[in-house]
């Protein structure tokens, strides 16, 4: 065992003694409180040993052998327990923030009146642990075998349960709201009630209690949604919405809608949503429609432009780059552009071609005028934001016109747009 200075060696002194010894001082000397925080327990054999109001800040008992430990009261912030055996350890009241217990055996241990929240509890063995009342809030137990554990009143807002084996834990009365839970398993679960709402407040249901295997019947498998693209689906409807998800996780996280499977073959391709209970489908997938309908609307303008410039990532990704860390400029076949730049360019390029003389050889094939009609409707259709099809033109009007219209910065980009 190793200590630095933040600890009392005298204290660590008597600890490397034994827990026989240990016990003895404890005993002969109740008011102390030791402190052997900043210190290296890691493989420490500790069974049974003492520790309650120690002051055990930042040590580490990674893989320490402290089962039945009495750790009531103590301070064990940032202390590292992982792959430590507790099992049936004394954690009342003990100050656990910033404490890792990542695959820990923690077999009936009790933490009541602690909190655990933030806690990093990811695939520890939590069998027959007592839990109740606690708070594990934001926690990540994700994996953790949880299954037996008294979890009746527990606060677990926000918290991570994927794969969590929770059979035949005790959870009536635990708060839900907005916890993740893919693959949990709950089979013979007791519970009469739980709470779904931001507050925990709300008791589900409201007017009865849950009869025995319901709340598995009722959570095992996630209600889904659909919404149904009828009018086809691009990449770039996956792209937004994602966007439409996240934004309504975090308007509405009690919903906890997430992206279960997308089908894009058929006359009718759509996008399935898990949302976390039953009477959440028709608000959500209503919150869905509008907010990805919203999307499309506030981008319609820009649509082409954004689906030109990925077709053309997609082909030619070395010629396609962010350049900037805002996103408001794109490298575009090795020349920077910014997204709004082309309304400039197409209407410098108007000007240019006004000022060429009509008798000369560029209008051999087309006049003048018939030039700057084209390069106006391009403009116009730039102004809609149908930059595709003034791409289409400007293009065209290149092979007409040739060099006086190929060399400029509008024609570059809009044969860009084009993927050509």
């Amino acid at each position: 065992m190793e200590g630095d200075n933040m600890a009392n060696r005298e204290h660590l002194a008597i600890l490397a003694k034994g827990v026989d010894v240990w016990r003895r001082w404890r005993e002969q000397n109740p008011d102390i409180m030791p402190d052997i925080s900043r210190t290296n327990l890691s493989q420490a054999n500790l069974i049974d040993v003492n520790l309650s109001r120690a002051n055990l800040v930042n040590v580490n008992l990674s893989e320490a052998r402290i089962h039945k430990a009495n750790l009531k009261g103590s301070l064990l912030m940032d202390a590292n327990f992982t792959l430590a055996d507790l099992r049936g350890a004394d954690l009342r009241d003990a100050h656990l923030q910033g404490a890792c217990f990542a695959w820990a055996n923690l077999r009936e241990a009790d933490f009541r009146k602690t909190d655990l929240c933030d806690m990093s509890l990811c695939t520890a063995d939590l069998t027959r642990a007592n839990l109740h009342g606690v708070t594990v809030c934001r926690a990540n137990l994700t994996g953790a075998n949880l299954s037996g554990a008294n979890l009746q009143h527990v606060d677990a807002r926000f918290s991570q349960l994927c794969r969590c084996n929770l059979s035949g834990a005790k959870l009536t009365g635990a708060k839900l709201y907005a916890t993740a839970r893919d693959d949990w398993v709950i089979n013979d679960v007791e519970c009469r009630y739980v709470f779904w709402d931001a507050k925990g407040e709300i008791r589900s249901p409201k007017d009865r209690d849950l009869a025995p295997a319901e709340f598995e019947q009722i959570y095992k498998a996630l209600p889904t949604i659909e919404y149904v693209f009828q009018n086809g689906m691009t990449p770039m409807d996956l792209l937004i919405m994602d966007r439409v998800v996240q934004a309504i996780r975090q308007q509405s996280p009690g919903y906890d809608i997430k992206i279960d499977s997308i089908s894009a073959r058929g006359l009718a391709p759509s996008i399935k949503f898990t949302v976390q209970q039953e009477e959440y489908k028709d608000p959500a997938l209503a919150e869905v429609t509008r907010v990805y309908e919203a999307k499309v609307h506030e981008l319609a303008g820009r649509l082409d432009e954004a689906r030109c410039f990925i077709q053309r990532l997609i082909d030619r990704p070395g010629s396609v780059s962010i350049v900037n860390a805002t996103g408001q400029y794109l490298a575009i076949g090795g020349s920077t552009i910014n997204i709004d730049q082309h309304v400039e360019y197409i209407t410098n390029l108007r000007d240019a071609v006004a000022a060429l003389p009509e008798d000369g050889p560029t209008f051999a094939k087309t006049t003048k005028k018939t030039a700057l009609d084209i390069i106006g409707s391009a403009l116009k259709d730039v102004a809609k934001g149908q930059v595709k099809e003034a791409a289409k033109q400007i293009y065209e009007l290149g092979k007409d016109l040739g060099p006086v219209i190929v060399s400029t910065a509008a024609y570059g980009f809009f044969k860009s747009c084009l993927g050509l």
